[in-house]
Parts: C-alpha cells; structure tokens; sequence
C-alpha cells in the first residue's frame, strides 16, 4: 500500500535533486548568476526540511493510509515517477541554457505535483512552497533572457 512516507520520500527525492542541480550550476558559474543559484540550492534544502516537518506532524492513522484513498496516493506516486522522476534522473548538462531549460522543467513538474499533494495534506506550508517553486520559475526565466 503506498502512504504519506512515499509521498513524503518522492517530495524528499525532488528538493534533493534541485538542490545539487542549482549548487553545481553555482559551483560552474561567476558573479551574480552564481549567487543566484546558490540562493535556488539554498531554498530547495529548507524546502526539504519543511517537508519533514510537515510529514512529522501527521498522525499515525493518517500514515498509515486513514487520511486519503489508496488511489489518491497511487495516483500521486505515479504522476511523480512518469513526469518528475525521469527528469531528475538526467545529469546537469554542460550547456548552461540546456541546463536552465532542465531546472524549468522540473520546477514547473514539482508545482503539479505540489499543487495536487495540497489537495490532500492540508498545510500552509505546502502552499508557500508552491509559491516558493513559483519564484524560481520566474528565476529561471529571468536568467534564460540574459
């Protein structure tokens, strides 16, 4: 039976593959794009830690599958394995543009993805991260222009 834990591992999976995308595009770039990636890297670890906290915080009954239907959560953990999960399986490409168009991609998949799993776990938190992942697709655009 899929339950919150998957959820909370295929959230865990997505942060922490952004996370070393942005790093080593900071480690490859100079100046001001640099500290703009650092600043992105940063942000999907902290997202990661509120997942935790968020994930801690649901009871035992829900964990155990009480607080949505087995379809739901199946639902979920097949979107994320057929749209995000093959894209965080590529490597950073050389190519800056390339790799920027890679970012965009999986943060415009982690939104669907955000935005169905708010349905479902009710927590501002989650809500803020969307907004959060919203910001780095602005980001990401913003630097594509340059």
């Amino acid at each position: 039976m899929i339950g919150i834990d998957q959820l909370l591992s295929v959230a865990l999976k997505i942060e922490s593959k952004g996370y070393s995308c942005y790093a080593e595009l900071a480690q490859r770039t100079r100046g001001e794009v640099s500290e703009t990636f650092e600043r992105l890297a940063e942000d999907e670890r902290l997202h990661a830690a509120r997942f935790k906290e968020i994930f801690s915080r649901i009871s035992r009954k829900e964990r155990e599958g009480g607080w949505s239907s087995e379809e739901v959560l199946g639902y979920l953990a097949t979107y994320a394995e057929l749209s995000i999960f093959p894209k965080l399986r590529k490597e950073v490409p050389e190519n800056l543009e390339d790799a920027l168009e890679l970012a965009l991609d999986i943060e415009k998949e982690s939104i669907l993805f955000y935005l169905e799993v708010a349905e479902y776990v009710k927590s501002p938190v989650i809500t803020e991260i969307v907004d959060e992942e919203r910001r780095h697709v602005r980001t990401l655009l913003m630097l594509m222009k340059k």
